[in-house]
């Protein structure tokens, strides 16, 4: 079976190590910010999402340095268990599977001139990771 992207060099993996290490940077933002309880925790496991062309669903993947780390909830719309899709979207918001439109146009209020969706949550990361935002 052929790859959609070539597999992560060693660089990327060190660039996906350190953005998983954040945890879902939607999360980290929510509670950083007042949005979401910080006993709440974050809403899942921490995946790695390759971006896609135009941040669109079933659209060509960017490549391995073209990531953000998401949550279960944020990323797939996978619920914490005993936790139903409406308790999830109450605590975490908008999942970028389950409400597309809607996550993108959330991310546009908090994260304005940060660019699209998935897109400024990378750019966001980023400056997690280089150290430009207090942690």
């Amino acid at each position: 079976m052929r790859r959609a992207i070539k597999a992560a060099t060693k660089a990327e993996l060190a660039y996906q190590d350190a953005a998983r290490a954040l945890g879902c940077v939607v999360c980290r933002y929510r509670i950083e910010h007042g949005l979401q309880p910080r006993v709440a925790g974050q809403c899942g496991p921490t995946r790695i999402h390759h971006r896609n062309l135009g941040d669109l669903h079933g659209q060509r993947q960017l490549g391995q340095h073209a990531v953000v780390a998401l949550g279960d909830w944020h990323h797939q719309g996978i619920t914490i268990p005993n936790v139903s899709a409406k308790g999830m979207y109450a605590v975490y918001g908008p999942s970028f599977q389950a409400q597309a439109r809607e996550f993108r146009a959330w991310t546009a209020d908090v994260l304005p001139g940060y660019g699209r969706g998935t897109e400024a949550w990378q750019l966001w990361q980023d400056e997690l990771i280089n150290g430009a935002r207090a942690a």
